[in-house]
């Protein structure tokens, strides 16, 4: 089966760094990727106010995974995206140049709710599996991703309707 791993962009620092959050998710994707060594790895990751660097987020997420032993030929394009929906609508054309029938979608559990509602319904003729990657964060950070996820569920529905309209 043709595979793909899609992992999904968080922050870095103003030097490239990766945020404890990106370092779990690429974390998980390592984890992953040694169960499933025939997949493709898709980094999702471009500028705004996540990364304020000159180079995309996806690159350094890349050169982590490198750097842990994923070899470079592993990885297709990049999404260079900004946001979730774009993480998706980005990374659509990239799984259909490759025709991939087998998605595995990687975000923090705090994220996947509404990772899920997206690309569940962009890509609903794929395998979808999703993995949650378990974010390094105190509680009281963990309850303000939690609320930001849940007050922006409505505009993702919108964008759903928007882009099938």
């Amino acid at each position: 089966m043709n595979s793909v791993i899609i992992v999904l962009g968080a922050p870095n620092d103003d030097q490239g760094n990766l945020s404890e959050i990106a370092q779990s998710r690429c974390q998980e994707a390592l984890r992953i990727h040694k169960t499933q060594p025939q997949s493709k790895l898709l980094m999702t990751g471009g500028f705004g106010a996540f990364n304020q660097t000159d180079m995309p987020h996806a690159y350094y997420s890349q050169r982590y995974l490198m750097s842990q032993g994923v070899p470079a030929d592993t990885f297709t394009n990049i999404a260079l995206s900004r946001f979730t929906f774009e993480d998706a609508t980005l990374a659509k054309p990239i799984v259909e140049q490759h025709d991939f029938s087998q998605i595995t979608l990687i975000t923090s559990e705090f994220h996947m709710p509404r990772a899920k509602l997206i690309f569940s319904a962009l890509f609903t003729n794929y395998q979808l599996s999703y993995y949650a990657a378990t974010s390094p964060v105190s509680p009281q950070k963990m309850r303000q991703l939690q609320a930001h996820e849940l007050a922006v569920m409505d505009r993702e529905r919108a964008n759903i309707s928007n882009y099938f309209a």
